[in-house]
C-alpha cells in the first residue's frame, strides 16, 4: 500500500506549516506510533541523541534512523551510523527508514548491513536492495491511518501534540 493522495496532501500541509526540519520530527513520531499500533509495545522515540526510534516486541527489536526526502538519496552522518551500531550491540536490527515525499511513494525500511553504511549520501536504490518488505507491508497502512487520525492535532500543535500521545503510551502501554 502506498501513501494515498489525501494522506500525501496532509503530509504536505504539515511540512508547509512547520518546515522540513520540524516536519521530519513529526513524521518520526507518526512512524513511532505506527510501530506501536503494529504491536511493537516497547517504543522509544528520541528527538535528539542516538537512534531515532527503538521498536521492540518480545521476539523482534529494531533501531531506526528516520529520514524524509524529496530526492533520490538521503544523507547519513557518522553520528547516525554510530548510533545504529550502538543499538546493534544490544540486539537491535538497525534500519534506515526513509519516506520519500512524492505522490504514491511509501516508507522504505532497509536493513543495510552496518559494514556497508558510510557517512554521506545513501541512494534510495541502494537502500531498496535491503528492504524488509513484510515489515513495510505491515507498517505502511498503519502509518497512513496514524497520519489521518492525528493530522488535526499535528497541524495545530506540531510535534508537541504527538509527544503527548507517545508519553501517554509510555505511561500506559496496554
Amino acid at each position: 500500500m502506498t501513501v494515498d493522495t489525501n494522506t500525501f496532501q496532509l503530509l504536505e500541509r504539515i511540512r508547509d506549516r512547520f518546515g522540513p526540519g520540524i516536519f521530519g520530527k513529526i513524521v518520526q513520531k507518526q512512524l513511532a506510533l505506527a510501530f506501536y499500533e503494529a504491536g511493537f509495545k516497547h517504543i522509544v522515540e528520541r528527538g535528539v541523541q542516538g537512534v531515532d526510534i527503538d521498536a521492540a516486541t518480545v521476539e523482534t527489536k529494531y533501531a531506526l534512523e528516520v529520514k524524509t526526502t524529496e530526492a533520490r538519496m538521503v544523507s547519513l552522518s557518522e553520528e547516525n551510523i554510530s548510533a545504529l551500531k550502538d543499538r546493534a550491540k544490544d540486539g537491535y536490527t538497525p534500519l534506515v527508514a526513509v519516506l520519500r515525499m512524492r505522490m504514491f511513494e511509501d516508507w522504505i525500511l532497509g536493513a543495510v548491513p552496518l559494514g556497508r553504511l558510510e557517512a554521506g549520501s545513501l541512494p534510495l536504490s541502494h537502500l531498496r536492495a535491503y528492504r524488509l518488505s513484510k515489515l513495510e507491508a505491515s507498517i505502511c497502512p498503519i502509518f497512513v491511518r496514524v497520519v489521518n487520525r492525528h493530522s488535526k492535532g499535528a497541524l495545530a500543535e506540531g510535534e508537541h501534540y504527538l509527544m503527548k500521545i507517545l508519553d501517554n503510551i509510555r505511561q500506559d502501554p496496554t
